[in-house]
């Protein structure tokens, strides 16, 4: 299943993700992603998406106004790393 919301366009670049909306860009480092895909438990996943490969305040708060617009963004990207 290809990755699909009304709320961020995803892209890869040189193994990293990134996601964007409008002028707003996250960029998840290649690092990060590696350990993403490695953990198969949502939990684990979320925890992690969260906690690391969201660098900072800003990087969080950003997401989080995404996940607003689009409840199951973070379910997503889990499928994304696991397909």
């Amino acid at each position: 299943m290809a990755f699909n919301s009304l709320a961020v366009s995803l892209e890869w670049k040189l193994n990293n993700m990134i996601l964007r909306r409008g002028a707003s860009v996250l960029m998840i480092e290649a690092a990060n992603v590696q350990v993403l895909r490695t953990l198969k438990e949502k939990n684990e996943f979320s925890e992690f998406f969260r906690n690391k490969a969201l660098v900072n305040r800003e990087a969080r708060r950003v997401f989080e106004a995404w996940e607003r617009k689009d409840k199951d963004l973070l379910d997503k990207l889990f499928g994304e790393m696991n397909a």
